[in-house]
């Protein structure tokens, strides 16, 4: 599943997540409370039970960066495989309301860091803001290959696509983008993160 947009109706908070939240970060509603632009496929009633069947799906996190000129962004991403191999092709889910979104229509170009277990700072850092307020890769260390898209220096290592002209597929709340992959590197041989990993860590956190 991909993550979309899920509103507060008591108070309007979003939260972004395959799920909406067990309970509002903001007012404290519960998860009922949340809606979304597109009724489920199955009764209210069973969400606890597909929740717990989809947590077993298993996801890696990214941080998917593009280009608009000489602005960047960039943004936590569990939507990403690799779904050919001759040639070599990524797909991806984007929101349509993120810049990240915004930028790839315009360059046509992606980049895919692949995060660590090491990596929580970044996930918080890409993953519950928004570039169009906030400067994300202020102080984080990047490298620019192939496509110019900011990569993370520390990144267990990136792949870098060429979206693939009229191959974008509109998915209500997101856009599938195909990508040639143009480059890639893996600089270092470490565990990579996964969701289930990160919400469990974040969990213990608190």
């Amino acid at each position: 599943m991909i993550a979309q947009n899920w509103k507060c109706a008591e108070c309007g908070f979003i939260a972004i997540g395959l799920f909406p939240p067990d309970s509002c970060p903001k007012c404290q509603a519960p998860r009922s409370s949340f809606e979304t632009e597109h009724d489920w496929c199955f009764p209210r009633e069973e969400t606890d039970a597909v929740i717990s069947a989809c947590w077993k799906v298993t996801y890696g996190l990214y941080m998917v960066s593009s280009i608009d000129g000489e602005k960047i962004n960039g943004q936590i991403c569990n939507t990403l495989f690799q779904i050919t191999s001759d040639p070599p092709r990524l797909a991806i889910g984007i929101n349509h309301n993120n810049l990240t979104h915004e930028y790839i229509e315009k360059s046509g170009v992606f980049a895919a860091s692949i995060l660590g277990t090491e990596d929580m700072r970044i996930v918080r850092r890409f993953g519950y803001r928004s570039g169009r307020d906030f400067d994300k890769f202020k102080g984080v260390p990047i490298l620019r290959r192939r496509t110019l898209c900011p990569i993370y220096e520390k990144a267990i290592g990136y792949i870098e696509c060429s979206v693939i002209e009229d191959k974008t597929v509109d998915a209500g709340t997101h856009s599938i983008f195909l990508g040639e992959i143009v480059g890639g590197e893996r600089f270092k041989d470490e565990e990579p993160m996964t969701y289930s990993y990160y919400y469990e860590k974040k969990s213990e956190q608190g």
